[in-house]
């Protein structure tokens, strides 16, 4: 009996304690809550590595939609925007962290850690939207867009933006990319969203309207793939039209003695190496090869700036004196102040320098310029390997050389599509990439960016020519096949025979166009989300009107 009545009264102590601390309540609250939510956490870093390992070096292309989809699943599981976005980033962190795991071994932690979680803003912004809007019957289409919006947005911004991981290069390889050369790069990361969307609400969504929604969007978009694929197999004159015969590129690949990252400390020998190359490349075709009609150098290979050295300037122009052809030099030189420089090409033929120069639109942040440099110089020693700040250049115009017009592109230029689109627009028959990779050397990062060179190749159906010295130097043709690569190692030149083309694909004619119709077709979606909020209060309180007993108090709610 005592211990009966001690087993009550210690009940009543507790639930009195309790009753009198409603924190505690919460703070189990919390702690449920959290337990709950660590394995979802869990799940949204492990979706983002998934997405990664889509892209080269993995190139699991069609891990893209199916990562992206059970990520976008977890909008049904998440109690309010703040935990969206929280996921969104967790997601942006894993997925790029993992995707640009390349920053840590050539430039260093800090630049990792700041373009990281500087990018991963977007991420947990896009997953709020794609969270607020998950009511709307049309979600996967309104997710598409406010996912592919956001990741126009990051290509902008911070530090200039980085194009890097859009789901369009992903989609190498795979189903989606029948679509490059109609919608480009951008409206197949627009399609892959999609997919991932209607098949997370396909299979997550609470409501016979979702499954049919999900269903006939997913419907849709394999069809019009399947579509697209056949029409690009069996019509590919409706999407490219050569010129002339094929025309003879040479591409030097100059190499960087020591480490390979060095190009500062070793200008005169890179000099050296493209020379000797260039002037070798007639001796070693077969007797009856045609002579080259351009010979590409890579970013950079002319060692500084060769107009103001007589000495430079000399050998250069003996060189395609000698070859025979103009040569498309890499050349860096002097910016608008003491501590900037242009990253240039220019064409050079046996007369000298031309009137016709490209200069790169898009300089590297931590790999060209230091972003805030006062503040953050001292952060890493890779930064003293950058001892000027490179500044973008005007709008290009396109450049004739060796009986053709090119499109040139300098490095990460390749990853931004207008610096390509207004090349070929304005005429350009060819596209031309020069680039160094030596600061990323050994890395994963020259198959990222070949990657994305093929995807623009078969989104201008243009070929392709690259000359690096010493990433990945090669030739693609309009279909995304490679036709020549060398190794990153090799102190080579090669020899290829592409044909120019002249017609505009649908991608490149619709350009700005496609990237302005996703931002209004974001904007639309979230302008809905907030009317259907704003009417639902609406409604809501005029419920709690209606049903008020008479003589309820004025005022009070």
């Amino acid at each position: 009996m005592l211990a009966s009545c001690f087993t009550i009264s210690h009940s009543m102590q507790s639930v009195g304690l309790l009753t009198a601390s409603p924190s505690a309540f919460r703070t189990l609250r919390l702690r449920s809550s959290a337990a709950r939510s660590f394995p979802g956490r869990l799940l949204s870093l492990a979706c983002g590595v998934g997405l990664a390992l889509a892209f080269d070096p993995v190139g699991w292309g069609l891990l893209a939609p199916l990562s992206l989809g059970i990520f976008f699943s977890r909008v049904w599981h998440l109690p309010r925007a703040g935990v969206a976005a929280l996921d969104g980033f967790l997601f942006g962190v894993a997925f790029l962290g993992t995707h640009l795991w390349w920053l840590v071994d050539s430039i260093g932690v800090a630049a990792w850690v700041a373009l990281t979680l500087a990018e991963s803003i977007w991420f947990a912004l896009g997953f709020v939207g794609v969270y607020l809007c998950r009511r709307q019957v049309l979600w996967p289409v309104a997710t598409a867009f406010i996912w592919t919006a956001f990741e126009i947005f990051r290509q902008s911004w911070p530090f200039g933006g980085l194009p890097w991981g859009q789901l369009g290069v992903a989609a190498l390889d795979t189903p989606f990319e029948a679509a490059l050369p109609y919608v480009g790069v951008t409206g197949t990361s627009l399609l892959v969203s999609l997919v991932a969307a209607a098949g997370a609400h396909l299979v997550a969504g609470r409501s016979k309207a979702a499954w049919a929604s999900a269903g006939v969007v997913g419907l849709v978009v394999l069809i019009a793939l399947s579509t697209l694929g056949r029409t690009r197999a069996g019509a590919d004159n409706l999407l490219s039209e050569e010129v002339g015969d094929g025309k003879v590129i040479a591409l030097v690949q100059g190499g960087v003695p020591g480490d390979g990252r060095d190009v500062l400390a070793y200008r005169p020998e890179i000099l050296s190496s493209s020379l000797e190359l260039t002037r070798a490349i007639r001796g070693s075709l077969p007797a009856n090869a045609l002579d080259p009609d351009l010979v590409i150098w890579a970013e950079g290979a002319a060692g500084g700036s060769p107009a103001d050295d007589d000495n430079v300037r000399a050998q250069i122009t003996a060189a395609a004196r000698e070859i025979g052809a103009p040569i498309l030099v890499g050349s860096i030189n002097a910016g608008p102040t003491a501590g900037t420089r242009y990253n240039q090409g220019v064409i050079w033929s046996a007369a000298g320098p031309e009137p016709m120069e490209y200069t790169k639109l898009h300089p590297v942040p931590f790999g060209e310029f230091i972003p805030a440099r006062n503040l953050i110089g001292g952060l890493s020693s890779q930064f003293d390997r950058i001892p000027f700040d490179m500044v973008p250049g005007p709008t290009p115009e396109p450049m004739s050389a060796g009986g053709m017009v090119i499109a040139n592109a300098i490095c990460f230029d390749i990853a931004y599509s207008g610096a390509i689109r207004d090349q070929v627009v304005a005429g350009a028959e060819l596209i031309v990439v020069q680039t160094s990779n030596a600061t990323f050397a050994g890395t994963s990062q020259p198959q990222q960016q070949f990657a994305i060179t093929r995807a623009r190749a078969i989104e201008t159906q243009r070929a392709v020519v690259v000359a690096s010295l010493n990433g990945v130097t090669g030739a693609i043709r309009p279909d995304g096949s490679v036709i020549e690569q060398l190794s990153p190692e090799a102190v080579a030149a090669a020899v290829v025979t592409v044909t120019p083309s002249r017609h505009l694909t649908p991608a490149v004619r619709l350009g700005p166009r496609l990237l302005e119709g996703i931002l209004v077709g974001a904007g639309l979606a979230l302008l809905a989300e907030s009317v259907r909020r704003l009417r639902e209060v609406r409604g809501a309180s005029r419920n709690r009107t209606k049903h008020r007993p008479a003589g309820y108090p004025t005022g009070v709610p």
